[in-house]
């Protein structure tokens, strides 16, 4: 894997354990979001984002057209830590500016 990759993946999981508020090294790649350590530290809220949002809202600003539509099918399903940084070092080959200003980046 090259050096961006590697670089794409560390900020991702530097994301995510920022949202959670979990240390990074509590990640693996099989966690899912929404069980252990990735759950919603509050109830569902009207007024309230939740973590999940967060993430999601990250998720749909790094994508593209296509592969939003991927998503919106259902044809591409992100549920776990690697399936975010799948997505995001996928993403940055078509949006690199996007991408670093989701993973804070720059």
């Amino acid at each position: 894997m090259d050096d961006i990759n590697e670089k794409i993946r560390k900020f991702s999981l530097l994301r995510i354990a920022k949202v959670f508020n979990v240390s990074v090294d509590s990640l693996r790649k099989d966690s899912k979001f929404g069980e252990g350590n990735l759950q919603a530290s509050t109830a569902p809220s009207l007024f309230k984002r939740m973590e999940h949002d967060y993430i999601e809202d990250d998720i749909y600003n790094a994508a593209d057209r296509k592969i939003y539509k991927e998503i919106s099918s259902g044809n591409l399903t992100i549920h776990t830590v690697d399936d975010y940084c799948n997505h995001m070092i996928r993403c940055y080959e078509i949006k690199p500016t996007d991408v670093k200003r989701v993973l804070g980046m720059d």
